[in-house]
């Protein structure tokens, strides 16, 4: 009687051990999901995701997210709060084929020592994952957008045939937030922001300049534009790829923002265009500013992946309307622009590099 009793007590510390171990993991993952749901940003989730989960739940030693990314969209929104030249350590951009090979339908998870392969793909730059991983779909309405991965030293902390039903909970509510941050994102990038380099676009550039121009004619005070043209863009797209060519322009949006006033305005006109509109400005004041931002540009290093230096310029055109101008008909916005856009096509039909300054009248 003494040794039953003694092998039931033994039974409900088990069982008690394992309700206190399962409170303690859903309480975990409670945590995890509410500041995943709450994430502001689409980087900020993939840092939730990847340092949370093994921060709270142990063997766990380092999560990766993939998504398939055909336009290269989220890899610019977590490349933007990287140094130049870095690349994150936890969100992959895989391309279509690859992310489809990962799983079959229908799609479960995946569980098992780490492969060559694996490891490759999903962990490059986590050594940890040497032991085992898990690799969870991502799904939404229906379609495969990516994998939750998570890998471990322990060889035997994922092994085939353990129950996935905590993984597959994290994966679904992990592809429910990355679509809400990606679509919070796009609505945040929406409507006057140009989404490859967050600075303002071009609708945002042309509300601005009626509003200018209106003031121009109420008050008295200049009113400079000028457009700038990085110099044979097109060769950088065909020789290193879109990828190079989207941080070539990011970061010439960056030095020609660099010490612009709060009236001021920066807008991606269109392509490899740039628009800048400076109230209050002299035509001279406005052609050392135009100069200071080619030279800077040529003298900035754009270096790419494979450590190579590109020698990039721009060519600018200048206008301005001035104070009590009376020949710049009925639309005076019009005409400085037309004037910019002239002066433009000269500094780039005279070698480029240089800044044009359209004729005053």
């Amino acid at each position: 009687m003494e040794q039953e009793t003694t092998t039931l007590d033994r039974e409900w510390a088990r069982l008690d051990k394992q309700l206190r171990d399962n409170e303690r993991i859903w309480s975990g993952f409670r945590q995890i999901e509410v500041r995943m749901i709450g994430a502001q940003s689409f980087p900020e989730l993939i840092k939730i995701i990847s340092e949370g989960i093994p921060e709270t739940f142990p063997g766990i030693d380092c999560v990766t997210v993939a998504c398939a990314d055909p336009e290269y969209e989220l890899t610019r929104l977590i490349e933007d709060g990287l140094e130049p030249g870095t690349r994150s350590q936890n969100f992959i951009a895989l391309p279509r084929p690859g992310l489809d090979e990962l799983f079959t339908r229908p799609w479960r998870p995946r569980l098992g020592p780490v492969d060559e392969r694996l490891h490759a793909l999903l962990f490059s730059e986590h050594p940890c994952a040497s032991g085992s991983v898990a690799i969870a779909p991502l799904v939404r309405r229906g379609d495969l957008i990516g994998s939750l991965n998570q890998g471990s030293r322990d060889p035997r902390h994922f092994m085939s045939g353990i129950a996935t039903d905590l993984l597959e909970h994290l994966a679904a509510v992990s592809a429910m937030c990355v679509d809400s941050a990606i679509n919070h994102e796009r609505l945040k990038l929406d409507g006057l922001t140009d989404p490859l380099t967050g600075i303002s676009n071009r609708r945002f550039f042309e509300r601005r300049l009626a509003e200018e121009v209106e003031r121009w004619a109420r008050q008295s005070g200049p009113l400079v534009c000028m457009l700038v043209d990085v110099d044979f863009f097109k060769q950088v797209n065909d020789q290193y790829g879109h990828q190079v060519g989207d941080r070539v322009l990011r970061q010439i949006a960056s030095i020609l923002g660099q010490d612009l006033r709060g009236s001021d305005v920066l807008a991606r006109y269109g392509g490899e265009e740039f628009v800048l509109l400076l109230p209050g400005t002299t035509v001279a004041h406005g052609a050392a500013i135009a100069e200071r931002l080619r030279a800077s540009v040529e003298h900035s290093a754009f270096v790419i992946p494979e450590g190579i230096d590109l020698d990039v310029t721009v060519s600018v055109g200048l206008g301005c309307l001035l104070p009590g101008g009376e020949s710049y008909g009925p639309d005076p916005a019009y005409w400085m622009f037309q004037q910019v856009d002239n002066a433009l096509y000269q500094a780039k039909e005279t070698g480029r590099n240089r800044v044009v300054q359209a004729a005053l009248t």
